[in-house]
């Protein structure tokens, strides 16, 4: 796993090239930056010709690709020799991929995910994982800092925000606090979950399987295994399965 200083230095030595490489590629070969730059001319292309061309040209980037994947138009990829794709995934338009913070295969997303248009998975410092059938509505933002897990068949709604870095409240004042030690313990959302629309689940949060969180909330502590939540921060309201006619949105 590349550490958040390596890839600033990457940036600042070398050439504008070897830079390009470090930072976008992933690799200094020149056949991983050949193909590299044919897909991204491919991303860019409209239409069935896109989609066509991508099927075609998307599968030899990545470290592993399954079967039956679609991909659509104005896609990004960073470092994708670093992500595992599964069978059946499929990437719509838009969409932000970055594993520079990862080692081969520790970028996964599983057989069946649906990753809709406009999200970001970047997973600049950790891994990140995608179960098998989660699904991600449009516009979610997924940051791995260490580690980020969405479990099977997990879903979430539109414009989430999970991950990220948590900074210390208690940070000394003798210099700036983005240049201080991040508390840094990863996220985990376990399987056949359910989040809401605009979820903001904060570093350090497991959340169960089979929990559901009200649209809106802030989780920043645990949520036990089918748990029903919600609220500024949320707090539990119930348990999945209870009938007392609550809508989590």
């Amino acid at each position: 796993m590349r550490g958040e200083g390596e890839v600033v230095a990457a940036a600042t030595e070398g050439s504008a090239l070897r830079r390009y490489q470090d930072l976008v590629v992933g690799s200094r070969g020149f056949g991983r930056l050949l193909r590299h730059e044919v897909g991204a001319w491919a991303a860019r292309v409209p239409g069935a010709a896109g989609l066509a061309l991508r099927k075609l040209l998307f599968p030899g980037l990545f470290e592993r690709c399954g079967r039956g994947t679609v991909w659509g138009h104005g896609v990004v990829l960073r470092h994708p020799g670093r992500m595992r794709i599964g069978a059946g995934v499929v990437v719509d338009d838009g969409v932000y991929l970055d594993a520079k913070g990862c080692a081969e295969g520790e970028f996964e997303l599983g057989d069946g995910a649906f990753i809709s248009r406009g999200c970001i998975l970047s997973a600049k410092d950790g891994t990140l994982s995608i179960g098998s059938g989660a699904n991600l509505g449009a516009g979610c933002t997924l940051y791995a800092s260490t580690r980020l897990e969405i479990g099977d068949d997990t879903m979430l709604a539109a414009n989430c925000y999970v991950g990220g870095g948590r900074y210390d409240p208690a940070a000394a004042r003798d210099r700036p606090i983005a240049e201080q030690p991040l508390p840094r313990q990863g996220v985990v959302i376990e399987e056949d979950c359910w989040l809401g629309a605009g979820v903001i689940v904060v570093d350090g949060v497991r959340i169960g399987r089979g929990s559901i969180i009200g649209a809106g909330a802030v989780v920043t502590r645990n949520v036990p295994p089918f748990t029903r939540a919600a609220g500024i921060p949320a707090r539990a309201i119930g348990t999945r399965g209870e009938d007392d006619g609550a809508e989590e949105g």
